[in-house]
């Protein structure tokens, strides 16, 4: 049978489908051989691909057969459910075929997939359903029972009992207003009515009552033979009045409740004001019976629900946001945006961070979609709030690492200190004498780039308001005239970086990258060396298809991870890490060794205003042997440091992978125009020295290509590129540029070559010491803005010691992505966030983080002589 035909599973997509089924393990069974015996635990459950499966309970050694299941019945799932052992024995009918699902990946299809979950709910239900039919044949003999303990009450309390049926709970006042005597008093002396009644709560100083659960239907059933409707009607519009006069909106929500009545519910519910703990828990108990879909429709009293599960039951307040956010309700963009922040919250009391920040993200994209509406319309607005929510589940795990690669959180008194520091350090060298050759404006632009340094560590304020208020700057002050502090947006490398960010949305969204992947792993023998082989050939093909470090590891690390859970590697094991790590450095760290592999590439050499364009081709030329030594290193790195992977547990099964292949189904449309428009760029920038057209031209064909088709279209170039990073890029490239015009790059140049003679005097121990540096400063700046720094200061240095500036861009994309400590490297975080923190551990991460530093200086120094040869070093 099919995946995809079975019942629990019609509502996932196909790569939902094809991530799930490498994580299913098949079972085959010959008839008469059990499957587990009751009282097992239950660490598992099962789908019937094939066969028939029985189940009986035991007792005193004899069987009693309670069904037959056929294909694509399920079993075993209770015990997931409860937690409790086995409650029957499993047996073979035939030969048969099973898929096991685990716990952990139940657990996940549960909270994940909400389907899923209804489900099962609708399997237990039917279940109960059988369970009352057997139920039945004792309800007889009950009966009987109640008339005999009713025969030793007065007349008066028996229509008393048969009354109290038809009312949830009873204040006392209306008993004595009804009947005339005092409930508590009647207990006393007639012991027989504790069978009947208890004490719901001691509330006002007085007892509450109720029927007891267990005899309510009985009594309910009697009166109907003794009263007619109208009567029992009467009954419930007496008790409904006196308590509306008394404002006694707790004991008619119940009442509501057990009468089905939901519309009355829900308006009476969200009268009520806090009270006692039991109160607050009861309503929510009421609120709770209310199906979710009548619930939902009523925002006040959903809200109330959830406002009360917040003090008291995350989970179930989770429940309800969900479910809410899936029905049919048509809320107002407030009101769907408090639903988020509710989720959030909940998740968060929840320990569940993941879940947490896309509710945050969810409610952020709900807020810019309502804003936009004003604008575009409410078609306008539904498409943003789509392309949001499909982009969330890949921003995720960037804005983990993004959060965990701060060296110091933003507490208040860390802020108002750097805020003090930066100005401070303006205004310090506003009033200092020139040094080394330096104008006034020179120094003042110093104290102005130490100022946004400052900022960009303590990370208090984004790094793009940074910038741009580092520019505002630099034109208030009269350092540099607006054209030259804006003129990294009049850059072609600028329009580049749109085009390539343009054609990075387009093969995000789509299952293209996923696709490949399937392929290469399934090319490679099924242990854990010939898949880490598998992995680093994905890497390979991959790496320069999409130009983000970030993006690709995003990728590669979940389907390292989906791989182990195939082989039957335990999260963190040895060879879970050693797939997972290998796909972190050969989908992300692989980056600077070809153009495209990463948009930062371009940024960097731009900065060095080298008049000698370095093509795709060159670029690939250059770093050749340097990733051959590099890969080389890693790859005897991994395998050392995880060589009791090298038996799984169990084999990936290539009929998964081709099961995987098949539900993705043939190539889309819009994938086969992106993988042609990508394929065909990189093409023509392998083949620049035929043709001479510049890169950015070649990249603004495709954005053509792709805009044209439809493939991308205007949601995706607002909400998928990410225009604030382009922000900072402008400054960036112009912060180069005032440099220059300032004389900053030519007395740099004079002072390094005074001070730092020793390092100049052999290019391979320039290059080493640039290594060490990189390593040190990521340790305070880190990502793009250490980039731009390093490649700043060092380029005059550089040039002294006579190595070409592609080298010094390529040393220093290599050096500034170390992660000896997890916060340095976004790449590194983003990696081990996206496999939910299940992939690897921080300490096998520093492990690895040893060898990659060997790697990068390894590559670097084998390939001295290699440059030296073709002329980059001299």
């Amino acid at each position: 049978m099919k995946l995809i035909e079975m019942e629990m599973f019609k509502q996932l997509s196909n790569i939902e489908l094809a991530k799930l089924l490498g994580k299913l393990e098949r079972v085959s069974l010959q008839p008469g051989e059990t499957l587990f015996a009751q009282r097992d635990p239950g660490d598992s459950m099962y789908m019937i691909d094939s066969g028939t499966i029985e189940l009986f309970t035991q007792s005193e050694g004899t069987r009693h057969l309670l069904a037959k299941l056929s294909e694509g019945d399920t079993l075993g799932e209770m015990a997931l459910l409860t937690g409790e052992a086995r409650s029957a024995m499993a047996v073979a009918g035939t030969s048969v075929t099973l898929l096991r699902i685990d716990r952990e990946t139940f657990d996940q299809l549960i909270g994940e997939h909400p389907t899923i979950s209804a489900y099962f709910i609708r399997l237990i239900s039917q279940r109960l359903m059988s369970t009352n039919d057997r139920l039945r044949d004792s309800k007889e003999m009950r009966a009987q029972w109640l008339l005999q303990e009713l025969d030793q009450l007065p007349q008066q309390l028996v229509q008393c009992l048969l009354w109290s049926a038809h009312i949830a709970v009873i204040h006392p006042q209306l008993v004595e207003l009804r009947f005339g005597f005092d409930m508590r008093e009647q207990v006393e002396r007639f012991p027989v009515m504790e069978r009947f009644m208890s004490v719901v709560s001691q509330l006002e100083e007085q007892q509450w009552w109720a029927v007891k659960a267990e005899v309510k239907s009985a009594l309910t059933e009697l009166a109907t033979d003794r009263y007619s409707y109208k009567e029992k009607r009467s009954w419930f519009e007496e008790a409904e009045a006196f308590y509306w006069e008394n404002e006694q909106w707790l004991a008619l929500a119940a009442m509501y409740a057990e009468d089905r009545n939901w519309e009355k519910l829900l308006h009476t519910a969200p009268r009520y004001k806090a009270a006692s703990e039991w109160e607050d828990r009861e309503l929510l108990r009421l609120l709770r019976q209310c199906p979710d879909d009548e619930l939902s429709r009523y925002f006040p009293a959903l809200e109330q629900a959830i406002r009360l599960c917040l003090a008291r039951s995350a989970e179930e307040g989770l429940q309800l946001v969900e479910a809410a956010l899936q029905g049919a309700a048509d809320y107002k963009a407030e009101q769907r945006i408090a639903l988020y922040e509710w989720g959030a919250e909940l998740s968060r009391l929840l320990n569940n961070r993941h879940k947490a920040l896309e509710y945050l993200q969810l409610a952020e994209a709900a807020a810019g979609a309502r804003s936009g509406r004003r604008k575009h319309g409410e078609l306008e607005e539904e498409r943003e709030y789509q392309l949001a929510q499909q982009q969330l589940t890949t921003r995720k795990s960037l804005l983990f690492a993004e959060r965990a690669s701060r060296l110091i959180k933003p507490t208040e008194w860390a802020k108002w200190l750097a805020l003090a520091a930066a100005i401070g350090m303006i205004a310090l060298f506003a009033v200092l004498t020139p040094v080394a050759g330096l104008s006034d404006k020179g120094m003042l632009f110093i104290g102005i780039a130490i100022a946004a340094v400052i900022l960009w560590i303590v990370n208090i304020i984004p790094d793009y308001i940074v910038a741009l208020g580092m520019a505002m700057l630099w034109v208030l002050g009269g350092i540099v005239k607006p054209e030259v502090a804006l003129s990294g947006f009049a850059s072609s490398t600028w329009l580049y970086m749109i085009f390539i960010m343009s054609i990075s949305v387009v093969i995000t969204k789509s299952g293209i990258l996923y696709r490949l992947s399937l392929h290469a792993l399934k090319r490679f023998p099924p242990h854990f060396r010939g898949q880490l082989w598998g992995i680093v050939a994905g890497g390979i093909v991959l790496n320069p298809l999409i130009p983000s470090s970030s993006a690709k590891v995003s990728l590669g690390v979940p389907i390292a991870q989906t791989l182990s859970e195939s082989m039957g590697f335990k999260d963190r094991s040895a060879g879970a890490a050693g797939l997972g790590l290998a796909a972190m450095v050969f989908y992300g760290f692989t980056a600077p060794f070809v153009l495209t592999g990463s948009y930062t590439n371009v940024m960097a050499f731009s900065l060095t205003g080298s008049t000698s364009a370095v093509s795709w081709l060159q670029w690939a030329f250059y770093a050749l042997p340097a990733f051959v030594v590099f890969a080389a290193v890693m790859l005897a790195a991994l395998s050392f440091m995880f060589k009791g992977s090298k038996i799984s547990v169990k084999q990936v099964s290539g009929k998964v992978l081709d099961e995987q292949i098949r539900l993705l189904g043939p190539l889309t449309n819009e994938e086969r125009i992106s993988v042609f428009t990508v394929v065909g760029c990189i093409a023509l920038m392998m083949l620049q020295p035929l043709h001479g057209i510049d890169s950015t031209w070649i990249m603004l064909i495709g954005f053509s290509v792709l805009v044209i088709s439809g493939v991308l279209d205007r949601q995706s170039l607002i909400g998928g590129i990410d225009w604030t990073f382009l922000l900072f890029l402008g400054i960036a490239f112009s912060f180069a540029n005032a440099a220059n015009e300032l004389g900053i790059v030519e007395s740099l140049t004079d002072f390094l070559g005074a001070n730092m003679s020793f390092f100049i005097s052999s290019p391979a121990l320039f290059l080493a010491a640039v290594i060490v540096l990189c390593f040190v400063v990521t340790l305070i700046v880190r990502d793009d803005p250490a980039v731009i720094l390093l490649v700043t200061a060092l380029l005059p240095l550089s040039q002294q010691a006579g190595v070409h500036p592609w080298i010094l861009v390529f040393v220093i994309l290599l050096s500034t992505d170390p992660f000896f400590f997890s916060y340095q490297s976004p790449t590194y975080l983003t990696a081990y966030f996206s496999s939910e923190e299940r992939a690897f551990s921080h300490r096998q991460g520093q492990k690895v983080a040893v060898g990659y530093a060997a790697a990068v200086l390894l590559a670097v120094l084998v390939s001295v002589p290699y440059w030296k040869w073709i002329g980059l070093l001299h």
